[in-house]
């Protein structure tokens, strides 16, 4: 359509105009595929040219219909005129759509576009019956058309699809001739709304209903599929007064408004992996959270291994073994009224153990995760030390704020100097000449899937590994990029601040470190539970 549309004789300034107020009086917007997703699909047919990509025609329509956000020229003295804000208010320039952003996030971005072209969002654009739709598929629609014919909805393309082949020269050369064409389209693509999928309201209005919130497409790093079984697990709970620990069903699982980790975000916490039965690297993360807890002068009131056997009595009284994660939280207890100072503490600090069947979703760990850098710093030591893995995260919950508003995955966070730190949730990595680049500790939290990961990438696969200061600049030329974390081990970044990183998709060296990363924890695995 794009490329026949653009078929006019420019020359009659008439057919022009007839054309722009055509396209005004219409609802229209532009939907872009990557140039290489363009070129292996109409390689598959026929020998695809730049014409035909339709790249070059989508960007003409995309101008034709924004002079008042762009200006026009001046016919006659051929100077720009530049548009009023009255004009761009009431003629915005058509919305552009990324069919990335259509397979990933779905709901969200059908939203933002009904929004755009004024029609109201139905459940039902989610879904369709399977078959041909020939008032609508055209004549090309047996040559491309089979595979959407036997769709009913949008899905995630498969994993267990072996990687294409690479491009022969000329069509990568088309592919290169594309770029610039889809990076200005790219550029004024929408940004899809980020969903936040619950399930049916019941009228419980509890925990258990609460328990059926999906994981979006942008949670990113976190990314996860619901599990109906959380909705009755049972909660690891050591009460502070009485110093009893007990099991609580989730929907009854309860703290007082005076704890302190209500009032104040007083308190720390872990993140930790349940594989195949045993707490992974329980042993640092217990030490690290005892490291926090005694930098904010808070006794926790049990031993380290004391603590490692609440959160074995609650996984296995849920009869958990894989796909397990564990939020242990630690707040400095209950307050006599709700003020900082911790003399108004009454008996020892409150302990939960929240375990939820919780399995990391695979198809970020090959598609890659998008990234911007946030306004947001990480701040220094004497300010809130980074190396605290406290309640009160609220730079990262403001970092994480910016990066759902701005529709990517996670932020890049600064130092106060101006390199690269870490993101708001994981460790973040680049891959520069071969070499694993890695921020200081300076400004970071000390993770533990990052030091195992630098562990493994240095010993068991024989790389490089640095610490050292880099900016933004090294990233978005890096040759990769990667995040690590607990939750889903280690994951490509395949964008950065609209910069494709390397050639968009997992590399070499993500991926060894993936597979070995897996090696490792089958390995710890193997050996069995400590011994308290």
């Amino acid at each position: 359509m794009a490329k026949h549309a653009t078929r006019y004789n420019y020359a009659d300034k008439y057919t022009e105009d007839s054309l722009i107020d055509y396209l005004y009086k219409c609802e229209n917007f532009i939907l872009v595929r990557h140039p290489e997703d363009i070129v292996r699909s109409f390689g598959a047919v026929a020998t695809p040219t730049l014409d035909e990509t339709c790249l070059p025609s989508q960007l003409e329509i995309f101008m034709l219909h924004a002079p008042y956000r762009y200006g026009t020229t001046n016919r006659e003295t051929k100077k720009l005129q530049l548009p009023t804000v009255e004009n761009r208010k009431e003629k915005p320039p058509m919305p552009v759509v990324l069919s990335e952003d259509l397979r990933d996030n779905p709901e969200g971005t059908l939203r933002a576009l009904c929004k755009a072209v004024n029609i109201d969002f139905k459940p039902e654009m989610l879904k369709w019956k399977a078959g041909p739709r020939p008032e609508i598929d055209g004549c090309w629609a047996p040559w491309w058309y089979k595979t959407t014919h036997e769709s009913t909805c949008f899905a995630p393309p498969r994993q267990d699809k072996p990687p294409p082949p690479p491009l022969s020269e000329d069509l990568q050369a088309l592919v290169d001739e594309c770029m610039p064409y889809y990076q200005f389209l790219k550029s004024h693509a929408m940004k899809p709304e980020v969903i936040e999928r619950r399930g049916e309201d019941d009228g419980r209005n509890d925990a258990a209903t609460t328990s059926q919130t999906l994981a979006t497409t942008h949670a990113g790093t976190h990314a996860y599929a619901a599990d109906p079984r959380n909705d009755s697990v049972l909660i690891g709970m050591r009460d502070g007064v009485t110093d009893t620990f007990s099991l609580v069903p989730r929907k009854d699982a309860k703290v007082s408004v005076f704890d302190s980790g209500f009032v104040l975000g007083d308190g720390v916490w872990e993140g930790i992996r349940l594989h195949d039965g045993v707490l992974m690297y329980v042993d640092e993360h217990v030490k690290r959270l005892y490291q926090g807890a005694k930098a904010i002068d808070m006794e926790i009131g049990v031993t380290q291994a004391g603590l490692i056997k609440m959160m074995y009595e609650t996984v296995d009284a849920n009869q958990m073994k894989s796909g397990v994660h564990i939020r242990l939280m630690v707040t400095r207890g209950l307050k006599s009224t709700p003020y900082q100072n911790p003399t108004f503490t009454v008996g020892k600090p409150t302990i939960v153990i929240a375990a939820e069947h919780k399995a990391a979703a695979e198809a970020p760990k090959v598609r890659g995760m998008r990234l911007m850098t946030t306004h947001v710093r990480r701040g220094a030591p004497d300010v809130q030390d980074p190396a605290w893995n406290s309640h009160s995260k609220l730079n990262c919950v403001a970092a994480c704020i910016q990066a759902n508003k701005a529709g990517v995955d996670e932020s890049l966070m600064l130092d106060p100097h101006g390199f690269v730190a870490t993101c708001n949730s994981v460790h973040f990595f680049i891959v520069v000449d071969g070499v694993v680049l890695t921020s200081r500790r300076k400004y970071i939290l000390h993770g533990i899937t990052r030091d195992n990961v630098m562990r493994i990438a240095r010993g068991t696969l024989g790389l490089e590994v640095r610490e050292d200061d880099f900016t933004l600049t090294a990233v978005y030329s890096a040759e990769e990029c990667f995040v690590t974390g607990t939750f889903a081990g280690v994951l490509p970044v395949r964008e950065v601040d609209g910069r494709q990183i390397g050639d968009g998709k997992r590399g070499p060296v993500v991926k060894r470190l993936q597979e070995a990363y897996v090696r490792e924890v089958n390995a710890v695995a193997s050996r069995g539970r400590r011994r308290a």
